[in-house]
């Protein structure tokens, strides 16, 4: 049994957030659970191309320096999350447009919907994340102090606030019972039982589940240890 430092997190929305966690006919929903996908290259930790032609992240490559020193967690609700739904229209910007029956429409292949409803997280709703410094000479008290307060998350780039504590956590071994989310493929270890399971995309998420093996506490928070960012893909 071993303690480590961590770093809580609390992530506090500013603005109207939104991405497609799903989409369903002509509604783009938001899902509850911030990726950690997202927070890597919120955080600074990972930078994407400022042109991204076919708009497909590279995540593999871009997190290759970091993905075995530090691990982000996805962020969860503290809450009952509040949602905010509005429509949309995103007709072309021309003088005249061609209202296409739907067998002759050229752009219809395409599936960019001309109108429809957003369901978005509204403001002041709060989550909660980890940042576990794997390396021995990393200092938490320093990481935290550098990381930034204000993050743009999202389809719309909303402003996010987030606040750091230094926590303690304790390194054990046995079996355990996951309670915090972390990605499908960013552990290696086989549930034995207790399994729920998410649908999201790019990456579907763990929610909970029992294994066998090295397992972090942090408060209530239990995680498998040691966790790494698509480290089954890699």
């Amino acid at each position: 049994m071993t303690t480590k430092e961590v770093i809580e997190c609390t992530l506090t929305v500013l603005g109207r957030l939104l991405y497609a966690s799903r989409e369903l006919g002509h509604l783009v929903d938001t899902g509850d659970y911030l990726l950690n996908s997202a927070l890597y290259y919120a955080l600074g930790f990972s930078k994407g191309s400022y042109v991204n032609i076919g708009n497909k992240p590279d995540y593999l490559v871009e997190t290759s320096e970091i993905s075995d020193k530090i691990y982000i967690t996805p962020a969860v609700p503290i809450d009952t999350l509040t949602h905010m739904t509005t429509t949309y229209n995103a007709r072309p910007d021309q003088y005249a447009v061609i209202n296409y029956k739907a067998k002759d429409d050229p752009n219809a292949r395409y599936n960019i919907p001309r109108y429809g409803r957003e369901r978005a997280i509204n403001q002041q709703n709060r989550f909660r994340f980890y940042i576990l410094p794997y390396q021995t000479d990393t200092d938490a008290e320093r990481l935290a102090s550098e990381l930034p307060t204000y993050i743009r998350l999202g389809k719309k780039r909303s402003k996010s606030r987030v606040d750091y504590v230094v926590v303690d956590s304790v390194v054990s071994s046995g079996t355990f019972t996951a309670n915090h989310p972390f990605g499908v493929y960013d552990y290696d270890g086989i549930p034995i039982g207790n399994l729920i399971s998410r649908k999201m995309r790019p990456t579907p998420l763990i929610l909970q589940g029992t294994y066998e093996g090295d397992y972090m506490k942090i408060g209530e928070t239990i995680l498998p240890y040691k966790l790494e960012f698509l480290k089954k893909l890699r």
